[in-house]
């Protein structure tokens, strides 16, 4: 009978990863379970949502080599609450497995293993490779601004595309949501297959960001993609995730290039202003006004049913007087991943697209991000 011990901190470290993936699509029930495989060299979880896949390699003793396909959920719930220590794990017959720990015995139906789906294969070679702190900080500072709709697909994918910055090579993200587009140059070795740009899932991107916050902060992170796939190796974990399939948006036209009137904000008292103003403003459209004079910055709300609030902030602008209306949200979300005290906020009018840098931002632009006013 094959058999494997773990310890109960190594698995439930590979379980939580692999949460996030599993059981989100139940049309077909073995994606809602986890592929489990002990060889010699260790222990192989693997779970798919057919967009995202991911490889977890566990240390474990492996007694006798085998293989299961479990629930996800149920296997996590029934690890997490075991004590700490060793934990058994049989293969039964039918396809179920026995778990042990101490005095606490499990039985868990599984399903044949042979019906799970199959992971994407890959080159080794083909691997570049890039900081896993700059890819997570990277993630962080766009996926907020791609779309939640599944059913815009073009923009509810994340563009990854190679990019010269400060003259050497390097790796551009953008997102948007047709309201707003942050976008994000990082210098590191070219990585293969994105010379004309590539697409990647808002959720499966988001997993990324998820490994890379439980790996050790220093590590590397393997880039490479193929026809059909992007693969991401983080540490002990392996992530594939399937491309979309289109044009993204022609993003670079949006960007401003003529937004002459600019001002220098404090951040945190910007943001600030901005959530206490937001609290007055329509639930459904978070309008606020922003009124620009001379070295001044008036924010002001009104919402039908309660009242209206205002507040002045004291800016560095010098141009002549301007108002203009924008969603709170979008402000406050491309505020929260600039890393610098001062802002700078660049404008044209009052119907034209806004321009958020961090003070640091090199020009063109190694980060910013763009918001489309609206008529308050």
């Amino acid at each position: 009978m094959s058999f494997f011990e773990i310890h109960k901190s190594e698995l439930v470290k590979g379980l939580s990863l692999v949460q996030g993936i599993t059981g989100r699509r139940t049309t077909l029930p073995i994606l809602s379970h986890l592929y489990m495989e002990w060889k010699k060299d260790g222990l192989f979880l693997t779970a798919t949502d057919l967009e995202t896949g991911i490889q977890e390699t566990l240390k474990a003793e492996v007694f006798e080599e085998g293989k299961a396909s479990v629930s996800a959920k149920k296997l996590y719930e029934i690890v997490r609450e075991l004590p700490e220590g060793v934990i058994q794990i049989r293969k039964k017959e039918n396809h179920w497995i026995n778990l042990q720990c101490e005095k606490s015995v499990f039985n868990l139906v599984g399903l044949d293993p042979e019906e799970f789906p199959s992971f994407p294969s890959f080159q080794e070679k083909l691997f570049s490779y890039i900081s896993g702190p700059t890819l997570k900080e990277m993630i962080e500072k766009t996926a907020f601004a791609a779309s939640n709709e599944e059913s815009r697909y073009h923009i509810h994918g994340i563009l990854f595309i190679q990019q010269k910055v400060n003259g050497k090579e390097g790796l551009r993200l953008v997102a948007t949501d047709g309201h707003r587009l942050s976008l994000i140059d990082r210098e590191c070795s070219p990585i293969k297959g994105i010379e004309k740009g590539v697409l990647l899932p808002k959720k499966g991107v988001l997993e990324i960001k998820k490994v890379l916050g439980e790996t050790e902060e220093d590590k590397e992170v393997g880039i490479y993609f193929n026809q059909t796939h992007g693969f991401f190796k983080i540490g002990p974990s392996l992530m594939a995730i399937r491309l979309i399939e289109g044009e993204y948006p022609e993003y670079e036209q949006v960007i401003p290039r003529d937004n002459d009137k600019i001002i220098k904000i404090e951040k945190e008292r910007f943001y600030g202003s901005l959530r206490r103003i937001s609290t007055m403003a329509s639930e459904r459209l978070e309008g606020i006004k922003l009124s620009f004079k001379r070295n001044l910055l008036e924010l002001s709300s009104f919402h039908q049913d309660f009242g209206d609030a205002k507040e002045e902030l004291d800016v560095l602008y010098e141009g002549p007087p301007m108002e203009v209306g924008f969603n709170a949200r979008y402000l406050l979300d491309a505020l929260q991943v600039m890393d610098t005290s001062f802002i700078y906020m660049e404008l044209k009018d009052e119907g034209s697209p806004c321009t958020l840098r961090p003070e640091t931002s090199k020009l063109p632009s190694d980060q910013l991000c763009i918001v489309m006013p609206m008529r308050i």
